[in-house]
């Protein structure tokens, strides 16, 4: 039986190889001509793995365009969930990055082209700050009276957000509206991060984000007008010169006794140190008011100017 198979296989046999390899190059002929290879571009999202914790992460690119080489005959079914790019964020820290893109096809397709192929992805430490609120009295009591007391829940809040975020916050600030009250009242003022420019820091979470505000009013005291005047440090790094000094507001509207304010003429600020300044700033700093004296607003600003020294020549 196994002679007779092996005669029948050997019969001929240069015969049936030729035509075994005319049958293949027909079948591949036929193949490529009925399901040529072609290309087609699929628009998929971008995912993100082992994204470290802790930071605020932003990318330049949430999609990408993925052109893809194929059988016709697989592009049948083929949509844009069939195929996936994804970045690898493993061991990156705070910075920027290029990532290069990575992809996953189905079997049979191939990458031409993904765009982009690299992303970048900016990594930003998400950090906290203890930082003092401030709360900036607006309006008008009612005639014959006067703020004595302005008195929060809280002194210091706590701000998180990313580390550049952070860096930009100068203040933390509510406003109390007097609203032509004639009497004392409390209210729950909401707190609000801003900047140098006095425009509010996105991104920024405050706690509290609120604080409960008691208004002390007083009658029967009389008010005055007087100018305010820095108290400097003299802890100003060596090589710098201090420039100008300017305080916003001026002057400052102060109620009491009329023999207490016979005596005064300016309010001093408490002592604002210039130590680690080598630039122009701006420092929020309170009023040191006597005993019996007092303001409406307890805060102003001073806009100091450094300048570095010149060298003799």
């Amino acid at each position: 039986m196994i002679a007779r198979l092996r005669r029948l296989v050997q019969h001929n046999l240069p015969a049936k190889i030729l035509a075994l390899v005319v049958a293949l190059i027909l079948w591949g002929y036929v193949m490529n001509d009925q399901n040529p290879a072609i290309e087609s571009t699929y628009t998929v999202q971008l995912d993100v793995i082992n994204a470290p914790e802790g930071y605020k992460i932003t990318k330049d690119a949430s999609s990408v365009k993925l052109k893809v080489r194929g059988p016709r005959s697989l592009f049948v079914s083929a949509s844009d969930s069939d195929f996936k790019a994804y970045v690898d964020l493993s061991n990156l820290d705070s910075g920027k990055h290029a990532v290069k893109v990575q992809t996953v096809l189905p079997q049979g397709f191939e990458l031409v082209e993904a765009k982009p192929d690299t992303v970048t992805f900016t990594l930003d430490r998400i950090i906290q700050k203890t930082i003092r609120a401030e709360f900036i009295v607006t309006g008008s009591t009612a005639p014959g009276t006067t703020v004595a007391r302005v008195s929060p829940s809280v002194e210091t809040v706590t701000i998180e957000g990313a580390e550049s975020d952070i860096r930009d916050v100068t203040r933390v600030i509510g406003y109390v509206g007097l609203a032509g009250n004639n009497e004392d009242f409390s209210l729950k003022v909401p707190l609000t991060a801003i900047n140098s420019d006095g425009c509010e820091v996105a991104g920024v979470t405050i706690y509290p984000s609120s604080a409960e505000v008691s208004v002390q009013l007083a009658r029967g005291l009389t008010k005055k007008i007087v100018t305010i005047q820095p108290d400097l440090g003299s802890d100003l790094e060596q090589g710098y010169e201090l420039g100008t000094v300017r305080v916003d507001p001026t002057k400052i509207e102060i109620a009491g006794r009329d023999d207490m304010l016979a005596k005064i003429s300016s309010i001093e600020t408490e002592k604002i140190s210039l130590a680690g300044l080598t630039k122009n700033a701006d420092k929020t700093v309170q009023l040191v008011l006597p005993d019996g004296v007092t303001v409406t607003n307890h805060a102003v600003t001073v806009h100091i100017e450094i300048r570095a020294k010149k060298k003799a020549t």
